[in-house]
C-alpha cells in the first residue's frame, strides 16, 4: 500500500463536496488524510480489493482534508484509488499486462459505472457516486461514456508543468514506438491533458527501467534543466521526476510465492 500520492481536482467538485477541514472553535473533526491512512488500513487487510473497500468506507464515513491517491497491491491485483472531494472516490484495477504513470493529478480516465454498481470486476467507487455526478452534473462526456478524469481532475496551466509533462516523458520511454511524442504532428505532447492512465508497454519492465523513469529529467530534450548546449530557451521550463533535492527512490517488486521486494 503506498502511502500516498498527492493529487489534484477542480471547484466544480470541491464546491459539491468540500473537503473536511478542522474546526477548532467547534471541535469539528478534519477528516483522515496521508498521515492516517496506512495506519487505519494496511494492518486490517488481506489483499489489494480489500484495502480499496476498507479505504473507501473510511472516506465516506469520516470524509477526507487533501486530494490523495493510493495503490495497493498484491500476488494477483494492483488496484489505484482515487479521493474525489471530501467523502467521493473512485478505484480502477490495472490490468495484468499494463502500466500506470501517476504525476501529482488525478489519473484515472475511462470509468466504468455499469461495473463499479454490479460485478466491481475492474471498477469501484463510493456508493452514492451516480448520484453525485448527476446532481452536480459532473458528466462532461459528449456521449454515453464516462471520463472520470474529464469529471473529476483538474486541467491548469500549472499541470502543464509540473504534472503531464513527468507522465509524458516516462510514457515516451516506455512506449517510444507506439505513439509520435515530438514534433509538430505529434499525438503527446508534455502538455496534453489526455494520455492514457494505462499503457501496454512495448516489452517487459525491468527494475532498472523503473528506477531509470523516477530519475528522469527530461535528457535528451530541450527540456533537460541541466542541458548546457544548443537552444537553451526551455532549459528547466518543466519540472522533471528526478531533481537535484531528491536523494533516494523505492521500487517495490511483489512476486508470487517469493515474497515482497
Amino acid at each position: 500500500m503506498t502511502a500516498t500520492e498527492t493529487i489534484t481536482s477542480n471547484p466544480r467538485v470541491l464546491g459539491a463536496d468540500p473537503l473536511v477541514e478542522y474546526d477548532e472553535e467547534t471541535n469539528t473533526p478534519g477528516g483522515i488524510g496521508e498521515e492516517d491512512i496506512v495506519y487505519l488500513v494496511l494492518p486490517y487487510i488481506h489483499s489489494a480489493r480489500e484495502g480499496v473497500l476498507r479505504l473507501g468506507s473510511l472516506l465516506e464515513k469520516y470524509g477526507t482534508y487533501e486530494m490523495n491517491g493510493i495503490a495497493f497491491s498484491d500476488h494477483d491485483e494492483i488496484w489505484w484509488l482515487e479521493t474525489i472531494g471530501g467523502h467521493h472516490w473512485i478505484a480502477r484495477r490495472v490490468p495484468d499486462d499494463a502500466y500506470v504513470v501517476m504525476p501529482n493529478q488525478l489519473g484515472i480516465d475511462t470509468f466504468d459505472l455499469k461495473d463499479a454498481f454490479t460485478t466491481k470486476e475492474n471498477h469501484l467507487c463510493s456508493d452514492d457516486l451516480k448520484e453525485f455526478i448527476e446532481k452536480n452534473h459532473l458528466c462532461l462526456n459528449l456521449d454515453d461514456s464516462f471520463n472520470a478524469r474529464y469529471a473529476f481532475g483538474s486541467h491548469d496551466d500549472s499541470d502543464h508543468v509540473y504534472n503531464t509533462p513527468r507522465d509524458w516523458f516516462i510514457r515516451r520511454y516506455l512506449n517510444p514506438h507506439t505513439y509520435k511524442w515530438d514534433g509538430e504532428n505529434a499525438d503527446f505532447t508534455p502538455f496534453s491533458d489526455d494520455i492514457p492512465w494505462t499503457m501496454v508497454p512495448e516489452r517487459k519492465i525491468t527494475v532498472e527501467d523503473v528506477k531509470y523513469a523516477l530519475s528522469t529529467h527530461f535528457q535528451n530534450t530541450p527540456y533537460d534543466p541541466y542541458i548546457t548546449r544548443g537552444d537553451l530557451s526551455n532549459k528547466g521550463a518543466l519540472r522533471p521526476v528526478g531533481i537535484n533535492r531528491n536523494d533516494f527512490l523505492s521500487v517495490l517488486q511483489v512476486r508470487q510465492g517469493q515474497g515482497t521486494y
